[in-house]
């Protein structure tokens, strides 16, 4: 699995990011995601920093690279995914949609909370507390969007 920044961030900040360590084994991001999380002082450095210590998080630099218009990090994570054939988490609009042009397939940090969910990892309550808590911390959902998860969880 391949990860821009945004899930690694998200799921830093509400002290969650192992959920991808226990669906994914091995997380795969671009040399411009690390510098976008890796900051000190930042919020989730530490959680992010260990966990490519430890070698689940590995940083590989795409072959070559695509410009999309984009940030050089969701850059870089899309060429890595179309050069490995492998999936990618991104939450921006326009990085998804740049992806699906390259029918590359697409995961969402809420995707990854559902997964683990019903990989029975975590229960329904606690699907819904990292829903809200990723909410808190700043991960933007609308209200139809978050209609539509909530009806998943029932």
């Amino acid at each position: 699995m391949i990860s821009n920044a945004t899930a690694l961030i998200c799921l830093s900040k509400i002290n969650k990011l192992e959920i991808l360590k226990k669906i994914y084994f091995i997380v795969i991001i671009p040399p411009a995601v690390k510098s976008e999380v890796l900051i000190k002082g930042k919020e989730g450095y530490s959680s992010i920093h260990n966990a490519i210590k430890s070698g689940w998080i590995n940083v590989i630099n795409p072959k070559k690279g695509v410009d999309l218009g984009l940030g050089a990090g969701e850059n870089q994570a899309i060429s890595l995914a179309i050069e490995r054939k492998n999936s990618i988490i991104l939450d921006d609009a326009f990085a998804i949609k740049a992806a699906k042009a390259f029918n590359i397939p697409i995961v969402r940090t809420t995707t990854v909370i559902f997964t683990v969910y019903r990989k029975k990892i975590i229960t329904k309550a606690k699907a819904l507390e990292m829903l809200n808590k990723l909410i808190d911390a700043g991960y933007f959902i609308s209200t139809k969007d978050y209609a539509v998860l909530m009806s998943k969880l029932k």
